[in-house]
C-alpha cells in the first residue's frame, strides 16, 4: 500500500478506537517536558546512511502500524465469554508436564492425571457435590467414563476428569493420560479466559453444538482466566496436547486429546 494510503487508513483506524480523553493541561504538561529536554545528537548523525523525508515517513508509519496491530492483537477477543489470545509465552513456562508438579502424595497409581498437579482426587459419584455445580462428562459410548475426577479449590472449584491411554484413546504429551476434560466457571460479565500463544501454537475457529469453539494445536501452550468471583486464577501447571475450547455460556470447556480436530468435537458435542 501507498505510505499515503496507509496513512488515510491508521488515521481512520486511530477515530474509531476507544479511548480514555487526556485532562486539558496534559499537551502542555508534555509541550513543556520536551522543551527542557537537552537536545541529544540523532543516532544516524555522522553515519553513511541519509534519510530523505519519504523515507523518515515510511518509517515512522511502519513504527505506527507495528504499534496499532500490537494494541489490536492484545484486545481482540475470540468470540467465546471473555477469551482472548495474548501471544508471547512468558518466560520460564515449562513446556510439559513434570512429577514435582503432582499434589501432595499423588503418584502414578493415583491413576491418570495424578501428577499433573489437578487438585484433589474426588470420587467419580461425589465430583457434583464437591465441585458445587453439575460435572459434565461425553456421552460417546466409545469414550465411556472417566476413571478419575480432580478438583482444586484453590482454583475456583476447577473440575478436571481423565481417561487412561487405550487403543482409540493415544496417549497426550502425558503417557499416562489419553482424554483430559476440565470444566470451570467462564461467564462473560465476572471474568476473562486468556490463551497465551507460542511460536508454533495455531487457533482455529471451529464449531461445538453450533456455538463457536476453538482449536489449538502445535506448541504446548497455558492458560489463566478470572473467575466469576474475581479469583485470578493462573493455571500453567501442565498441559498434555492439543485442545478444544468452547463454552455453553455458562462454564467454559477444556478437552485435551491426541485424537485431532474432529474427532475431539465429536466427543465435545456428546458432553452432557
Amino acid at each position: 500500500m501507498p505510505p499515503a494510503g496507509l496513512e488515510a487508513d491508521l488515521l481512520e483506524l486511530g477515530r474509531s478506537l476507544a479511548w480514555a480523553a487526556p485532562a486539558p493541561e496534559f499537551a502542555s504538561r508534555v509541550t513543556q517536558r520536551i522543551v527542557s529536554r537537552p537536545v541529544t545528537q540523532p543516532w544516524w548523525r555522522g553515519r553513511s546512511v541519509v534519510f530523505g523525508r519519504p523515507v523518515r515517513r515510511a518509517v515512522l508509519i511502519a513504527v505506527a502500524l507495528l504499534l496499532v496491530l500490537a494494541a489490536v492483537a492484545g484486545a481482540v477477543g475470540l468470540g467465546l465469554p471473555g477469551l482472548r489470545i495474548i501471544f508471547g509465552v512468558p518466560a520460564g513456562a515449562s513446556p510439559a508436564p513434570s512429577a514435582s508438579q503432582a499434589i501432595p502424595g499423588a503418584s502414578a497409581s493415583g491413576g491418570p492425571g495424578a501428577t499433573l498437579g489437578l487438585g484433589q482426587l474426588v470420587a467419580l459419584d461425589q465430583i457434583d457435590g464437591a465441585a458445587g455445580f453439575h460435572v459434565v462428562r461425553p456421552t460417546d459410548p466409545a469414550i465411556g467414563p472417566p476413571e478419575t475426577a480432580w478438583i482444586d479449590t484453590a482454583r475456583a472449584n476447577q473440575v478436571s476428569l481423565a481417561w487412561s491411554p487405550r487403543p482409540n484413546l493415544p496417549p497426550t504429551l502425558d503417557p499416562g493420560v489419553g482424554l483430559l476434560l476440565t470444566q470451570f466457571d467462564g461467564r462473560l460479565d465476572n471474568g476473562f479466559f486468556s490463551k497465551a500463544i507460542g511460536s508454533g501454537t495455531t487457533v482455529e475457529p471451529v464449531h461445538v453444538n453450533g456455538t463457536s469453539a476453538y482449536w489449538v494445536s502445535g506448541q504446548p501452550h497455558f492458560y489463566f482466566y478470572t473467575a466469576r468471583n474475581g479469583q485470578f486464577v493462573d493455571d500453567d501447571r501442565r498441559w498434555v496436547g492439543d485442545a478444544l475450547l468452547w463454552s455453553d455460556g455458562t462454564y467454559t470447556y477444556r478437552l485435551e486429546t491426541s485424537l485431532g480436530r474432529d474427532a475431539a468435537i465429536r466427543i465435545a458435542e456428546s458432553v452432557r
